[in-house]
């Protein structure tokens, strides 16, 4: 490293010189440590464990007065697994670390290492840290989700020469870029664009991680979540009236009697298709009458065994199996299921198809319709009875397990049964 030349101009009684100081670096420039193996009888860089990479510097020793005090850098490099990603973040590491010395970071200061971790995140490692908290108290098919959907922006981001940019220098702008590419050039497996519901999905999560990083000081803003959200069409999962779902029983009897017992589990106990197939034969207390559902949190939530659905399940003789297998397996009987949650629900959805496919029921239509219809039943059932609106909410709210009287009538409303009264005797207008 070479010393920076200090001039200072001195007034003497002779012609006007120019003094010339040296002032020494207190560093040098950060270089990036690949460890490698011989290959061939050639030194070739190498990711094998044990081999760490890192981005090194010499300090100068203000004792000594001499660059002898090594400091390494390591973040998360060594958690990528090829040397390019490596090679790939090292360079922006080094730059990272340059930047920081030479904005005055002092590597053998208190606590001055951590502030340069932050300052020098970038943005595909403090997403990565976001997910790790968020993920927090979050069931598996959850964390999974979220996953998914992360590496599908970094993957967008790393082509776009993102991934590797200080976190706090991405912005508003450059996130438009992603949703424009969500909103008008990606295209599914199906060579369709992805729903508005999807795009929201997507920006919802990053918006949470982004919200992460903001309180954990990392960034000042979220600018994710004052983006306006896309108008969703709800044409998901339609109740079925009466007519069709005896029409859908009567079939399942003949071709899928195993599957009607499944829909009997959302139809009687207002159970969710996922949380039908988290339940294990040690859930049912078929001596009190009652049932334990995990929900997204972990939380067992305890749900009431209901006459109808009783006979059901006393034909299924579950007692013959293990307390830990599963009360629906794709075998028609209980058993062990190793596949993730979303597998399962995607098995149970495409058996659904072929019995939408064969009645003639379009895509608005799934397994979670039937607890709607079934909601949607119990709130004109208790109309007939004479409850009023408020005393439905609270009547239907320890069923559904909603947490509140304003989600239950925002669940209702938009599946269309409070509709208005019939009001005419409130007009005497002749026309």
């Amino acid at each position: 490293m070479k010393n920076e030349p200090y001039f200072i101009i001195e007034p003497t009684s002779e012609p006007t010189f120019i003094k010339i100081t040296l002032i020494k670096k207190k560093y040098s420039e950060p270089k990036l440590y690949i460890p490698t193996v011989l290959k061939n009888g050639k030194k070739v860089p190498t990711v094998a464990p044990g081999k760490r990479w890192y981005v090194w510097f010499l300090w100068r020793n203000p004792e000594t007065d001499k660059l002898d005090i090594k400091r390494r850098v390591y973040r998360e490099i060594n958690r990528l697994k090829t040397v390019k990603e490596r090679k790939e973040f090292g360079k922006a590491l080094v730059k990272s670390v340059a930047l920081a010395l030479d904005k005055g970071w002092n590597p053998i200061g208190a606590n001055n290492n951590k502030k340069v971790e932050r300052t020098s995140m970038h943005l595909g490692e403090a997403l990565d840290y976001a997910l790790k908290l968020r993920s927090v108290n979050k069931k598996e098919s959850t964390i999974s989700d979220y996953s998914v959907r992360l590496e599908f922006f970094k993957a967008w981001a790393k082509k776009q020469g993102y991934l590797y940019l200080e976190v706090h220098k991405f912005d508003l702008q450059m996130f438009y870029q992603y949703y424009d590419f969500l909103l008008l050039e990606y295209k599914t497996d199906k060579k369709k664009p992805l729903s508005n519901a999807s795009i929201e999905n997507h920006k919802r999560l990053l918006s949470s991680l982004f919200t992460q990083l903001k309180n954990k000081r990392i960034i000042d803003h979220n600018f994710v979540k004052d983006i306006p959200k896309l108008d969703i069409d709800p044409q998901q999962n339609t109740p079925f009236t009466n007519k069709e779902i005896k029409r859908i029983k009567i079939y399942l009897e003949e071709h899928d009697p195993y599957l009607l017992k499944f829909i009997s589990f959302i139809t009687s106990c207002l159970l969710r298709p996922r949380e039908i197939l988290r339940l294990r034969i040690r859930d049912l207390n078929v001596i009190d009458f009652v049932l334990k559902v995990e929900t997204k949190t972990e939380v067992l939530s305890t749900v009431k065994i209901v006459d109808k659905i009783k006979p059901i399940i006393e034909s299924m003789e579950l007692e013959k199996f293990p307390l830990d297998y599963y009360v629906f397996t794709p075998e028609n009987q209980p058993g062990e299921w190793s596949s993730k949650l979303n597998s399962k629900v995607g098995y149970m959805a495409k058996r659904f198809a072929k019995v939408k496919t064969a009645l003639g029921f379009g895509p608005e239509y799934g397994l979670y319709s039937f607890r709607h219809s079934s909601i949607g039943n119990i709130q004109e059932n208790l109309e007939v009875l004479g409850y009023s609106e408020t005393e439905i909410l609270h009547k239907i709210m320890p069923i559904t397990r909603h947490k509140t009287e304003k989600t239950v009538r925002i669940y209702l409303r938009n599946l269309k049964t409070f509709a208005p009264k019939d009001h005419s005797e409130l007009t005497t207008l002749e026309i």
